[in-house]
């Protein structure tokens, strides 16, 4: 297989350096876990993440962790918060600029509803508001961009939920953080295809539209692919998840339109019913189409599964961002959009 993504053209559509970005994620993922801001304070029912965009990812995915270990009931808020009592609720706000106008608002909410909360982000109103309310705050590095910080952000979100919940899961996060080094030296430059599954992956998909499925388990990490081909490669990308999508969007392959290319993505904490059912998908999909993705992390206990998948994809986004002769870094529609808003 051929490697187009040799270290010449990275160093030449990359101008930004988001490279050295991606290569700093097991240590921003180990730096996060390590963060002490938060003590627990008093017993927790439930968990809520506030977030939006490549903020909000943390929050999905650890939902999706949750999901695959078996609670304690979370929600994931985008936008706004329902009016409702949550008393017992620790949400957790993360905003990498500690400027979104929406998670600010969503905090506000959520304090006045009678939850704990605790703030991630690299400052801003975000860490005045939380302080403000007397609770605790985690500083997240500077970063090119917020996107880039998703294992700091998880993993900070990981160590909160641990302590508050006493899930007992730093065997889990060990393994979880060794798995991290060991996709970053799968997925470097110098690792050509198919040895270099991101590559293989960015290859399938740079010229078409990504039509990403999966389930409860993998829907965090799958919305998160989405969202980084989005503002990484500035291409469509669409999740769907399944069972749903096996009673309705299979149809849309009976007459394949070629734009779109198919991704299932794999994980061995799937319902056994559910993963036999994308099996079959797959296979009915490959009588349909020429070539039918599939993608897993590495194997092992729930969230190291999920978190080294979403690095192997996110670098998939990256190398598809090189293909298509894309600086990876800007986002100018989305940065003028924001600031129209009011938010950083």
């Amino acid at each position: 297989m051929r490697d187009p993504f040799v270290p010449s053209l990275l160093s030449r559509v990359d101008r930004s350096d988001v490279y050295s970005s991606y290569a700093e994620w097991p240590d921003l993922a180990a730096r996060g876990y390590s963060s002490d801001a938060y003590k627990p304070r008093g017993a927790h029912r439930r968990l809520a993440v506030l977030g939006m965009g490549g903020s909000a990812s943390a929050g999905d995915i650890i939902s999706s962790w949750l999901a695959a270990r078996g609670g304690p009931e979370t929600a994931v808020y985008k936008g706004s918060v329902p009016p409702m009592d949550m008393k017992g609720t620790l949400a957790i706000a993360c905003s990498a600029s500690g400027g979104t106008a929406e998670t600010i608002q969503m905090t506000k909410a959520a304090l006045a509803n009678g939850a704990d909360v605790v703030g991630v982000s690299s400052g801003g109103r975000l860490r005045e508001v939380v302080e403000g309310a007397g609770m605790a705050h985690i500083p997240v590095p500077d970063a090119k961009a917020p996107r880039y910080m998703l294992p700091f952000m998880l993993f900070a979100c990981v160590g909160v939920v641990n302590a508050a919940f006493g899930l007992s899961a730093d065997g889990e996060v060990r393994d979880a953080l060794a798995s991290l080094g060991r996709v970053w030296a799968g997925a470097r430059a110098e690792v050509s295809p198919p040895l270099n599954a991101s590559k293989a992956l960015a290859l399938g998909l740079w010229k078409r539209t990504p039509k990403v499925y999966g389930t409860r388990v993998t829907r965090g990490v799958g919305v998160r692919f989405c969202n980084a081909v989005n503002e990484n490669a500035k291409q469509n990308a669409f999740f769907e998840e399944a069972p749903e999508a096996l009673h309705n969007d299979v149809e849309t392959w009976e007459t394949p339109h070629p734009a779109f290319s198919p991704l299932i993505l794999n994980c061995s904490a799937d319902d056994r019913a559910l993963a036999a059912g994308l099996g079959l998908f797959a296979s009915a999909l490959r009588r349909k189409v020429a070539a039918v993705l599939t993608a897993e992390g590495e194997r092992g206990p729930p969230l190291t599964e999920l978190v080294s998948l979403a690095y192997r994809l996110d670098m998939a986004s990256y190398y598809m961002a090189v293909a298509r002769g894309v600086d990876p870094l800007p986002t100018r529609l989305l940065t003028s959009l924001r600031h129209r808003l009011g938010s950083t």
